[in-house]
């Protein structure tokens, strides 16, 4: 996952480092405070923060005992990134397919949540929550016509080709944010918003959750400290691979 945290910019760094903050765990939070401190004055220090949140990310991704286990046949104790992909594919109930890059999985993984999301809304709900972040009335007569044809599988593309690639980012981090927002606040998500209105102008922010999340993923059942930081963590992951531009393979 290295190669994904190297695109984080300093906010995103935060966002993760709050959320991966545990009071009982092997990790070593002040050392990664430090690290923090020293990315927000130079970046000399990313990269020490990259190798460090990299191990801890996948540390939640493991019982404290497997680690531990796993810690005295080798120096890593953590779950590999598949591993902990695939667990967390299965947790948000969406198939991604095995192989391809780490990065491929990650986007994949956020593209299918967020399908699932906007999948479990009808065609006039979507309207109304793309019209609340300013993205004016979509034309239901156009959205309406390609769900028929795609038979409500494949929703993003419909997005995409009605309001174009930029604007479908956009979207997509703004769902994901709002479903994280569970996890870490609504202060925190209120923050992770300004620097999404900051790239993408169009967001009207009236407020720190600004799309209505379905029922379904509310009452998602992440039982378990470790899921409550490994979920949020990969989605923000999959957002930040998809900055710039989707991975083939």
């Amino acid at each position: 996952m290295q190669s994904i945290l190297s695109k984080c910019e300093v906010v995103d760094f935060k966002y993760i480092s709050n959320t991966l903050d545990n009071f009982v765990s092997f990790t070593n939070d002040r050392k990664r405070t430090e690290l923090l401190k020293k990315a927000e004055l130079s970046s000399g220090g990313c990269q020490a923060l990259v190798t460090l949140l990299d191990k801890q990310i996948r540390y939640f991704g493991s019982s404290d005992i497997a680690y531990g286990i796993r810690r005295l046949y080798k120096n890593d104790g953590a779950v590999t990134a598949n591993e902990l992909i695939d667990d967390v594919c299965q947790k948000c109930k969406v198939s991604v397919k095995k192989g391809g890059s780490v990065e491929f999985k990650l986007e994949r993984l956020v593209m299918q949540v967020v399908e699932k999301e906007l999948l479990s809304k009808k065609p006039e709900d979507l309207a109304k929550e793309f019209e609340k972040v300013g993205m004016g009335k979509a034309d239901l007569g156009q959205l309406e016509e390609a769900l028929k044809g795609n038979g409500k599988v494949a929703i993003l593309p419909v997005i995409v080709q009605l309001l174009g690639p930029k604007v479908a980012l956009g979207l997509i981090e703004v769902i994901i944010i709002n479903m994280v927002a569970q996890f870490i606040g609504k202060e925190a998500a209120k923050q992770l918003l300004k620097e999404v209105i900051k790239r993408n102008p169009w967001v009207n922010a009236l407020g720190p959750v600004i799309w209505t999340i379905s029922a379904a993923w509310v009452a998602l059942d992440l039982q378990g400290p470790a899921y409550r930081k490994t979920v949020p963590i990969l989605l923000y992951l999959g957002v930040v691979a998809l900055r710039d531009g989707k991975e083939e393979k």
